[in-house]
């Protein structure tokens, strides 16, 4: 029994008869050969596809899964004293520990940066200051390594004047009957001993070591 397509069911019987498997062809033959069946419709063809409208969406359909993977970044913003900052910092971790004055005005804009110290009280003078100084030499023509080492000398200097300036005003406070303040150290050690003396006696017996 046959069971193929119907449109081809012609070309098998035209096979068998040539084979002589048929005799005599069946009475649908030439009616079959002038009006063939048309195609069946659970077996239809293929539905023609237009490369270019496919190659069109696929593209379409990449961009959009790229845009949505990809996450929008900032630029990146760098500055040149950037670099500066973090070899001064690396080198000097302790000026971080400095209190820094974040107000603006017309007194803390500077602009002339022809020396660090300038017209500055050394306490002025900060690691930023560093930076900035030493970014002014570079503008002059002067290496990065030069400037750095020429910065950081002279901020050496400062730091040390600082330092004997304050150690000369307070040995003069001290001989003119100034009290220096306790560390927080000896501080402790103080009220320590005021509330040891505020104690009943016999507390004050139990907590002194066996000689």
């Amino acid at each position: 029994m046959y069971r193929g397509s119907p449109t081809k069911l012609h070309n098998h019987v035209s096979r068998l008869l040539k084979g002589g498997i048929y005799k005599t062809p069946p009475t649908w033959y030439p009616v079959m050969k002038l009006y063939p069946p048309g195609p069946s419709i659970l077996r239809s063809p293929l539905q023609f596809v237009d490369p270019l409208l496919t190659d069109n969406n696929k593209r379409k359909d990449d961009t959009s899964k790229n845009l949505k993977t990809k996450i929008p970044r900032p630029p990146k913003i760098e500055f040149p004293e950037d670099r500066l900052r973090k070899r001064f910092y690396k080198d000097h971790p302790y000026e971080l520990l400095k209190p820094q004055t974040l107000l603006e005005n017309k007194f803390s804009n500077r602009e002339n940066w022809e020396s660090l110290l300038g017209n500055k009280h050394p306490s002025q003078v900060t690691g930023e200051s560093v930076i900035k100084y030493q970014l002014h030499l570079i503008s002059k023509g002067m290496s990065e390594r030069e400037a750095y080492a020429k910065a950081c000398n002279e901020f050496y200097e400062i730091r040390a004047r600082q330092e004997v300036a304050e150690r000369v005003a307070e040995e003069q406070a001290l001989a003119f009957g100034a009290k220096r303040n306790l560390s927080q150290v000896e501080k402790a050690l103080w009220l320590e001993k005021e509330n040891i003396k505020k104690c009943p006696p016999q507390i004050t017996q139990m907590s002194r070591p066996a000689s």
